[in-house]
């Protein structure tokens, strides 16, 4: 496959991902307003970031890859309610390796969607990463003096320990919706995890948690 193709093919992938969840944030976009805090975890190059953004919440975007982070900044920098963290989350303060999609070449941006801290995801190169800042998004949430309104969730396999230590930690009173991407396709490994993460949900009673953003 020439990765002429593979550039298109995931052009089209990623345009159809952003377009469903245009259409999944339509009842927030009403609901949403000013006095609003919406966290973007795994924002990419910025596309809902700028979505949300539109209806005066205040948004904080976190990017890892420096690659998409700077079309993030040309996109959403000047943006008055937005604020911009050139950081990944994760269940705890790190330094970890960004593993590159194995398709992706250096410059492409369009690949960074697939960007992981997993090194067993299906479609990253292990050959190729760069050491990236990671937050403890549960303790991020426990000191925001404002409460989170929406948080996007969708960081390439890292979601089930966060998934985890806010199911551990019964931190899901400190939002008001969570929308997560899993990523069980692409990391089998996790489907067991996942699997239990659904039961405690359940079992629970949580209802703001939605697993499968995209």
């Amino acid at each position: 496959m020439s990765f002429r193709f593979s550039l298109l093919k995931r052009q089209f992938l990623n345009a159809g991902a952003i377009g469903i969840s245009y259409f999944k944030l339509i009842p927030d976009w009403f609901r949403l307003g000013k006095n609003d805090l919406v966290l973007d975890c795994g924002a990419n190059v910025g596309y809902i970031t700028r979505f949300l953004a539109t209806t005066g919440a205040q948004i904080i975007a976190f990017e890892p890859d420096p690659r998409a982070f700077s079309q993030l900044q040309k996109r959403c920098g000047h943006l008055k309610n937005v604020t911009l963290r050139n950081e990944g989350v994760w269940d705890k303060a790190d330094v970890l390796p960004l593993f590159d999609h194995a398709e992706g070449m250096e410059d492409e941006t369009a690949f960074t969607v697939g960007s992981s801290l997993i090194a067993a995801k299906k479609n990253i190169d292990t050959g190729r990463s760069r050491e990236v800042k990671l937050i403890d998004l549960i303790e991020f949430l426990k000191r925001t003096q404002k409460r989170v309104s929406l948080i996007k969730l969708d960081v390439e396999g890292a979601e089930i320990a966060i998934l985890e230590k806010i199911l551990q930690e019964k931190a899901w009173g400190l939002f008001d919706r969570l929308y997560v991407e899993t990523h069980e396709t692409k990391i089998p490994e996790q489907l067991p995890a996942l699997e239990k993460i659904k039961a405690s949900i359940e079992r629970e009673g949580i209802d703001h948690i939605k697993l499968n953003w995209v």
